[in-house]
């Protein structure tokens, strides 16, 4: 079992992604008004995704944790005692706990590796249809070895309901690959406006007009910003 981006990046040249990872990037720096500088500013891009390799393309200072060709952990990170003006954190991060704790934990830790803002990305889960509560639309991949189809799932919890399971499947060559599930949390746009101002951000934005898209999804998620300093 594996997850969806280390079963599939590998079968798909990153160079493919170039012009749509640089999309990506500037989704988060071309809104809310902040200063970004190829010479000057520095980054934290957490997660397998798109946002690492697009930096990187222009020529941004970036470093990157548990992402698609990075070994770094967040506690390597954590333990080098080094911040960053911009810590990016997409694909819903903050929802990849099972407990309320453990997500004010992760804000207020990647808080204080944090200068200036810190980027993440939601779902509105306040106002998601019921048919978009269980199942996302399912997602092909043409890839040489063949075409992959990437079927998601959430099994909500019967006793908490904010909390699922999130169950994910690849079908490649009439050959079905099971991913590890992963015990997920809702996160909405008022808990997580508390929870960073009590870890001692300064402002909270929800962009309204441009979306970011997670690689390999159909779904859209709101792109947030968390000012530290």
């Amino acid at each position: 079992m594996m997850h969806i981006l280390d079963y599939l990046t590998p079968q798909v040249s990153l160079a493919t992604f170039k012009k749509i990872a640089i999309i990506k990037v500037n989704s988060f720096l071309d809104n809310f008004n902040l200063t970004h500088s190829i010479e000057n500013s520095t980054y934290l891009v957490i997660g397998k995704n798109l946002i690492a390799y697009g930096l990187e393309q222009q020529g941004y200072n970036t470093t990157v944790v548990n992402g698609l060709s990075s070994t770094t952990s967040l506690n390597d990170v954590v333990g080098s005692g080094k911040t960053f003006d911009y810590v990016i954190a997409a694909d819903e991060y903050f929802t990849k706990f099972a407990t309320e704790a453990e997500q004010i934990l992760a804000i207020h830790e990647l808080s204080k590796l944090t200068k200036i803002a810190l980027y993440t990305t939601l779902k509105d889960y306040r106002n998601m249809n019921a048919s978009q509560r269980f199942f996302q639309e399912p997602f092909e991949v043409k890839t040489p070895s063949g075409d992959a189809i990437i079927i998601r799932k959430r099994d909500w919890n019967k006793t908490d309901k904010q909390q699922w399971t999130n169950r994910e499947w690849i079908i490649q060559n009439d050959e079905l690959s099971v991913c590890p599930p992963l015990e997920c949390r809702t996160m909405y746009f008022k808990q997580l406006a508390k929870f960073s101002s009590d870890a001692g951000a300064k402002n909270f934005q929800v962009e309204k007009k441009q979306m970011y898209k997670p690689l390999f999804s159909k779904s859209f998620e709101y792109i947030i910003c968390i000012s530290i300093g």
